[in-house]
């Protein structure tokens, strides 16, 4: 058994990262691993597992660690990812890779995105152990593709079943129940897709759809205002128990997300039954099955669903039987533990990794053999048109 730790910038509610690392180190816990979190904010406490509040000091994160005999560091975001070059000779280091929005997103701090980007490429992807993505699309969207890709689940939402007739009325005259998860601030509203969701909302009401909409999400009264304004319900700064009672009673969960390396919050609502709306970008197409290229294309489905519920049910269950198929913690918690094992993290070798030093021009050929690689074994595997798929968003971005 080894003993882990995880590096991120927050453990709070309401962040995807905070439920992997929570999920990951229960599960890790639960099969006899020791595990311990490093991070500089936290709001909760997750029993059985030692939580420090530091710094993206190397000597503070090496102190701590050699307390604690950590045999594995791994780092969930920045500002940790770049200490791992420092740590790396001490312990076995791995980046495990959620993502960075196109910094098109973010016009307020574009130039500070894209140097953090091509800094990791440059200074710490080459001097870790190893690179894991939450999913393939992600393996592109970083430029490595030899990382390994470990899926996230979604079975910490409470498994209620299939939807049934009774919830989805085939031939009540009740409006559809339409909403989404998002944090309603400015901050992220570009790539979250805030006005594509009121875009769409005015197109379902101008052609006439029976619908309410609804959006869940932390933010003030002010940020909710935009929503408002449009006749939205805004519900904001839920509980836990209020948003999976939220996810479960929509009859359908629309995620306007225009990139995401994952994306939790659909997952979460085909757990719990509902229907599961995105567009086509980004690891959409390996977490949902229902994709539009278009608000128009999207809109029209739902007026479908609006005069078809039975089509709706049917829907339904094909998005809770999608991700129940796929999707688990143990399963994820599995997968790192064989990537860890299969790499000598928890082997009585070298406890550190010290590589070669490389210049930038070694790194970057280097590089482009691990992705020329990748991309000729995805043909082989996958064909032309799901390799084209995986790297489109990343050529494009």
């Amino acid at each position: 058994m080894g003993n882990i730790m995880f590096l991120t910038h927050r453990m709070s509610l309401g962040f995807g990262v905070a439920v992997l690392v929570h999920e990951l180190s229960k599960g890790l816990l639960a099969v006899g691993h020791n595990v311990c979190i490093g991070t500089l904010h936290s709001d909760y406490e997750i029993p059985g597992i030692q939580t420090y509040i530091i710094n993206p000091d190397p000597e503070q994160i090496r102190g701590i660690a050699q307390s604690q005999q950590i045999d594995v560091i791994i780092a969930q975001t920045s500002p940790f990812f770049e200490v791992l070059p420092a740590l790396a000779p001490h312990f076995k280091c791995w980046a495990w890779e959620n993502g960075d929005p196109s910094p098109e997103f973010f016009e307020a701090d574009k130039e500070e995105r894209k140097h953090i980007i091509v800094n990791k490429q440059m200074n710490v992807y080459p001097y870790v152990n190893g690179i894991i993505t939450i999913s393939r699309f992600l393996s592109y969207d970083i430029e490595y593709l030899d990382s390994e890709v470990i899926h996230i689940a979604c079975d910490h939402t409470a498994d209620l079943g299939k939807k049934t007739t009774s919830e989805i009325n085939l031939f009540s005259k009740e409006p559809l129940k339409i909403g989404t998860l998002m944090r309603l601030g400015e901050g992220e509203a570009l790539y979250k897709g805030n006005k594509l969701f009121l875009e769409l909302c005015d197109g379902l009401k101008a052609d006439g759809v029976n619908a309410e909409f609804y959006v869940m999400g932390r933010g003030s009264s002010g940020d909710a205002k935009m929503f408002e304004d449009k006749g939205i319900k805004v519900l904001r700064n839920a509980s836990d128990e209020k948003r999976a009672k939220y996810l479960r009673e929509l009859d359908i969960f629309i995620s306007p997300s225009q990139w995401e390396g994952f994306n939790l919050p659909i997952v979460e609502a085909m757990k719990s039954g509902t229907m599961g709306m995105v567009f086509d970008v980004g690891a959409h197409p390996e977490v949902c099955p229902f994709l539009y290229s278009s608000i128009s294309e999207m809109a029209a489905a739902i007026k479908r669903y609006s005069e078809n519920k039975s089509l709706l049910l049917e829907h339904s269950e094909k998005c809770y039987n999608f991700v129940g198929r796929r999707f688990s913690w143990r399963k994820t918690v599995m997968q790192l533990l064989e990537v860890l094992s299969k790499n000598g993290a928890f082997s009585n070798s070298e406890k550190g990794y010290v590589p070669l030093p490389q210049n930038t021009e070694t790194i970057i050929i280097n590089k482009q053999k691990s992705n020329l690689k990748k991309g000729l074994e995805s043909l082989k595997n996958d064909g032309i048109l799901k390799t084209w798929r995986k790297a489109r968003n990343v050529m494009f971005r």
